[in-house]
C-alpha cells in the first residue's frame, strides 16, 4: 500500500549569489583607471612644465659654461682689497703731512712791509716736490725772490743768494708777455714827476732742483709812487698723446684686434702695453685700487678704455664684492652700473668680467644695453657662454655689439700665451679679422712685447675692437 506524502504549504526562499564587491566600489575603480590613463598619456605627449624646462636649461648651461671649463683665465686675486686699501690710506695720510708742511714753509716766504699777492700754484708744487735738505738752505724768499727785486729798483744792496738765478728785464715803459703761473708783485716806488723810469733789471731767484721757462718775459707798468710787475707761469700740462693708428704693412694679411682686460690691478704690466705703439683696448675693472690710474694713463697715450663690468656667473666661484646679479632689481642694477660709469669717464665701452649667468639672461642684459644707449656705448661681449643673449639685447636697444674669439692666457707661461697669440693671427688670416683677449699679467705682456714687432713683419694689421662693431 503506497504512502503519500504530504506537500509542505511553506515556500522555498531562493538562495542568495555571493556577490563580488560593491558596484559603487567597481565603477570607482574603472573611473580611476581612465583618469590615471589619460594623465600618464598627458604626461608622455604634453611638453614639460616651465620649471622642468629651466632646470634642464640650467644643467645644460653648466655644462656650456666657459668659465666651469676651464677656457677662462683664472682670476689673479693678487692681495686682499682690504689690505690694499690700508696701504692706500697710510699713503695718503703721509703725502697729507707732507704737503701741509711744505705750504706751511711756502707761507713764511712773503716779504713783510710790501703789498704782496702771489697766486701761484705750480710754485707750491714745485717747492713740495723739492728734496728736504735744498729747502732747509733755501731763504724764506725762495719762491719769489723780492729782496731782489726791491733792492734793483731802491738802489739798495741785498745779499747775493748761492742758488741759480734767472734774470729777466721789466721796464715800467714796455709790457712784455710771460708764459708762466700768474703772479703779481706791486711794490711802492717813488717816481719824480721830472725823471722817465728808467729801465732796470730784476732777478728771479728759483730754489735748486726747479726746472725754469726757457724764454721769460716780465709786464711792468709804472704809475704814480707804484711799480707793478706781473710774472705769469701757466701750469704745466702734457699735451694729450695722439691715438696710435693701426699699421699699414705692404700687403695686409690679416686684421687682429686686441682687447686686454683685468686692468687697475697691475699698472707695471698696463705700462708695457702702453709702450708698444698699436690699437689696443683697455678694459678697466671697477672698485680697484688702481682703477682711476690705470684709466688716465691709458687715455693719456691716447688709447680706447672700456668698463670691464663684474657680472654673475653660473659656478658663482671667485666672484668680485661688487658683482652685477640676476636677482637684483632693476633699480639695483642700475646704481651698481652708475656707480662704474663715475669711476671710468674715460670710458667708450663696455665687457663682462665673467658673467656665463648674466649674459643669457636677458632681462639683466636688456638693463645693462638700456643704459649704454642713452650713454652711446658699445658692447664687447667676452662670450664666456655660447648662449649668450646679448646680442639680441643690444640689437633691440641699438647698441654697437662685437664678441670676442678667443682668450689666449688661458695658462701663465709666455710660451703658451705666444702660440695661442700665433693661433689668433692665423685665424685672422684665414677669416680676415679676429678678436682676441688677453689680461694685465707680466708673462702677458711679455708674450705680446715678444709677438707684437713679429706679427707686424709678416703683414698682421692691428686694430681698434672699436672698428668691428655692429
Amino acid at each position: 500500500m503506497a504512502v503519500r506524502r504530504k506537500t509542505s504549504t511553506r515556500t522555498r526562499r531562493p538562495r542568495r549569489r555571493k556577490s563580488g564587491g560593491h558596484p559603487f566600489l567597481v565603477a570607482f575603480f574603472f573611473v580611476f583607471l581612465i583618469f590615471a590613463s589619460a594623465y600618464v598619456t598627458d604626461r608622455m605627449t604634453n611638453k614639460p612644465t616651465a620649471e622642468v624646462a629651466q632646470n634642464v636649461t640650467t644643467i645644460h648651461h653648466i655644462f656650456n659654461d666657459k668659465e666651469m671649463q676651464g677656457l677662462v683665465p683664472k682670476e689673479d686675486t693678487g692681495t686682499p682689497e682690504s689690505v690694499k686699501e690700508k696701504i692706500k690710506a697710510a699713503i695718503d695720510k703721509v703725502v697729507t703731512v707732507k704737503v701741509n708742511g711744505d705750504e706751511k714753509r711756502l707761507s713764511s716766504a712773503k716779504a713783510d712791509g710790501t703789498e704782496t699777492k702771489v697766486a701761484s700754484k705750480s710754485a707750491e708744487k714745485s717747492a713740495s716736490e723739492t728734496p728736504a735738505e735744498t729747502r732747509k738752505e733755501q731763504p724764506k724768499e725762495s719762491s719769489f725772490s723780492l729782496s731782489h727785486v726791491i733792492s734793483k729798483v731802491t738802489g739798495k744792496p741785498a745779499p747775493a743768494p748761492e742758488e741759480k738765478q734767472e734774470t729777466v728785464v721789466a721796464s715800467a715803459s714796455t709790457k712784455e708777455t710771460l708764459t708762466e703761473d700768474k703772479s703779481t708783485v706791486t711794490i711802492n716806488k717813488p717816481v719824480p714827476a721830472e725823471e722817465k723810469p728808467a729801465v732796470t733789471k730784476s732777478t728771479v731767484s728759483k730754489p735748486a732742483g726747479v726746472k725754469s721757462a726757457p724764454k721769460a718775459a716780465v709786464k711792468s707798468s709804472s704809475n704814480e709812487g707804484k711799480s707793478t710787475v706781473t710774472v705769469n707761469k701757466p701750469k704745466a700740462k702734457p699735451a694729450p698723446a695722439a691715438a696710435p693708428k693701426a699699421n699699414q704693412p705692404a700687403k695686409v694679411m690679416g686684421r687682429l684686434a686686441v682687447v686686454i682686460d683685468d686692468a687697475g690691478r697691475d699698472l707695471d704690466s698696463q705700462h708695457v702695453y702702453e709702450n708698444m705703439g698699436i690699437p689696443l683696448t683697455l678694459a678697466v675693472m671697477p672698485n680697484q685700487v688702481h682703477t682711476r690710474e690705470a684709466a688716465q694713463s691709458w687715455a693719456a697715450h691716447g688709447l680706447p678704455v672700456i668698463i670691464h663690468q663684474p657680472m654673475e656667473s653660473v659656478s658663482g666661484v671667485g666672484m668680485e664684492p661688487k658683482v652685477i646679479l640676476t636677482s637684483m632689481s632693476t633699480t639695483e642694477m642700475r646704481a651698481m652700473l652708475k656707480s662704474s660709469f663715475s669711476q671710468v669717464p674715460e670710458a667708450v665701452g663696455m665687457n663682462n668680467h665673467q658673467g656665463s649667468k648674466a649674459t643669457i639672461d636677458r632681462p639683466t642684459m636688456d638693463v645693462v644695453m638700456n643704459e649704454l644707449h642713452h650713454r652711446n656705448m658699445f658692447f664687447f661681449d667676452s662670450r664666456t657662454n655660447s648662449t649668450t643673449v646679448a646680442d639680441a639685447a643690444a640689437a633691440s636697444y641699438g647698441v654697437r655689439y662685437v664678441r670676442n674669439d678667443l682668450f689666449v692666457d688661458n695658462e701663465a707661461d709666455v710660451t703658451y700665451i705666444s702660440n695661442m697669440i700665433r693661433e689668433g693671427a692665423n685665424r685672422a688670416e684665414k677669416y680676415g679679422t679676429y678678436v682676441i683677449i688677453g689680461h694685465c699679467r707680466p708673462k702677458t705682456a711679455e708674450a705680446f712685447r715678444q709677438m707684437v714687432p713679429k706679427l707686424k713683419a709678416e703683414g698682421i694689421q692691428f686694430i681698434y675692437v672699436s672698428s668691428l662693431t655692429k
